[in-house]
């Protein structure tokens, strides 16, 4: 829940101590700051047609600190020899593709990463 004023996170933050929670659970309130960012980017692997989760599989087994366990996969599509994945990913993934100027192993050739706004060369 946000709470978009003063009053209302106060009054929240009064009710949480006294709502039932299911056992083991608890409620906690945070700022927006402690909730993890995601951005949407664009990757191009140069192969066939796979399962979109065995990419995500062999890109965090071949780039060492790569995370994907928490990218989600918004859109898988074959274009002429690649396949394009739009994918979700955590800001520390973001990072680490900006480090790695965007280009990962991916087992067979190097998969391409943009933002959706950025066009790279070669690419439609």
């Amino acid at each position: 829940m946000v709470c978009h004023d003063e009053p209302t996170k106060d009054w929240l933050a009064d009710r949480v101590p006294t709502l039932l929670t299911g056992e083991g659970s608890r409620l906690t309130l945070v700022g927006l700051d402690a909730l993890p960012t995601y951005k949407r980017v664009v990757a191009w692997f140069p192969s066939p047609a796979e399962d979109a989760e065995r990419y995500l599989l062999r890109l965090r087994r071949m780039n060492q600190g790569l995370d994907t366990r928490q990218w989600r996969v918004c859109e898988c599509r074959e274009e002429s020899k690649e396949v394009r994945l739009v994918l979700s990913i955590d800001a520390a993934s973001v990072s680490l593709l900006e480090k790695l100027r965007w280009r990962l192993y991916s087992g067979v050739g190097q998969a391409t990463f943009s933002l959706p706004c950025t066009k790279l060369e070669g690419k439609k």
